[in-house]
C-alpha cells in the first residue's frame, strides 16, 4: 500500500493548507501546538474493483488499542471540493479529540457517466462495496474501537452512506447532508433527461437501493442536515425520509443551499462528539 505522511498541528489546519496538487502537504500558518494530528495519502484495495485513493487523519504518538473512535466520511459531487477533500479540515479537527478517519475518493458518477441501463445499478453496487472496503481499512486501524465507528456523507455520499450503514453493523451513527430519496432520480433527471414511462422502468431498476429506505436502522443515533433553498432537495424528499426515519434528528438551514456552510460543520461536529463520547 503506498502511502504519504504529513504531521500537523491541529489549531492551523484547513484544507487548503493540506492538500496541494493532490499530495499531502502541511505548513504552519499560525502558532504550534502540543496536540499533533497524522494525515496518511493511502491506497485501499477493492477486491475486483480498481483501488481507491483515501485520507487517513489519526492521531500522532502511539494510543492504546481500540481506544478510539473512527469515522468514515463520503464527500458530495459537486464543483467545491466535490472529492475526498471535502471533510479534511473536519477529520483534522476530531484527530486532535483523539478520532482516526478515513476519506476515501468515490467513483461513480463522479467519472464515468450514467448509461441508462443495468450497468448503473452494478456500478452503485460497486460503490457501496468500495465504501465498506474504506470501512475495512478504517476498523483495521490498531487504536480504533469498533464500538464507535460514525458515517458522515453528503450529497451522493449520504445516499450511499445510507446503504452502506444499513447493511453493515459497525456503523453505530451517521450524519446525512442533503441525500436524495431516490437513487436513480439524478442519473435520470441530470444526466440522461428521462421522462414518463422511460423514467419510470429505469427508476425501477434501484428498487432495492433507494436510500430513503435505508436510514431507519440506527433510530434516533442519525442526524438528517437540510437546506431550505436546495435547488436539488425539496419538501416531498425531506417528508418522504421524515416518514421512514421519524426518530432521527432533524436541522434545517433555512438560508443555505446545497452546498450548506459552517452552521452546519458545527452541529455536525457536535452531533459526533456527543454520539461518539468524545
Amino acid at each position: 500500500m503506498g502511502r504519504r505522511t504529513t504531521v500537523v498541528a491541529t489549531a492551523m489546519v484547513t484544507a487548503a493548507a493540506l492538500v496541494v496538487g493532490g499530495a499531502s502537504t502541511a505548513q504552519s500558518a499560525q502558532k504550534q501546538t502540543h496536540a499533533q494530528v497524522v494525515v496518511d495519502d493511502i491506497t485501499i484495495a477493492v477486491a475486483g474493483q480498481d483501488p481507491v485513493q483515501a485520507w487517513l487523519v489519526r492521531p500522532a504518538g502511539q494510543p492504546k488499542k481500540h481506544s478510539q473512535a473512527g469515522v468514515l466520511w463520503l464527500h458530495w459531487l459537486g464543483e467545491i471540493n466535490g472529492d475526498r477533500n471535502e471533510y479534511l479540515a473536519e477529520a483534522v479537527t476530531l484527530a486532535g479529540k483523539g478520532v482516526v478517519s478515513v476519506l476515501p475518493q468515490g467513483y461513480f458518477p463522479w467519472v464515468p457517466n450514467p448509461d441508462g441501463t443495468a450497468r448503473d445499478v452494478t456500478l452503485v453496487e460497486n460503490q457501496v462495496a468500495a465504501m465498506r472496503a474504506a470501512l475495512d481499512r478504517l476498523v483495521a486501524e490498531r487504536s480504533v474501537d469498533a464500538s464507535r465507528i460514525a458515517l458522515v456523507g453528503h450529497d451522493y455520499g449520504a445516499m450511499y452512506g445510507a446503504l452502506l450503514a444499513d447493511s453493515d453493523e459497525r456503523i453505530s451513527t451517521m450524519v446525512l447532508q442533503a441525500p436524495d430519496a431516490l437513487m436513480g432520480n439524478w442519473f435520470a433527471r441530470f444526466w440522461l433527461g428521462l421522462e414518463g414511462a422511460e423514467r419510470d422502468g429505469y427508476l425501477a431498476l434501484f428498487d432495492d437501493l433507494n436510500p430513503v429506505e435505508h436510514t431507519a436502522r440506527l433510530g434516533d443515533r442519525v442526524l438528517f442536515q437540510w437546506a431550505g433553498k436546495d435547488f436539488f432537495i425539496g419538501q416531498d424528499v425531506r417528508d418522504a425520509y421524515a416518514a421512514t426515519s421519524p426518530d432521527a434528528g432533524v436541522i434545517l438551514y433555512d438560508d443555505a443551499d446545497h452546498e450548506f456552510r459552517d452552521a452546519a460543520r458545527v452541529d455536525r461536529l457536535a452531533f459526533l462528539e456527543a454520539q461518539l463520547g468524545l
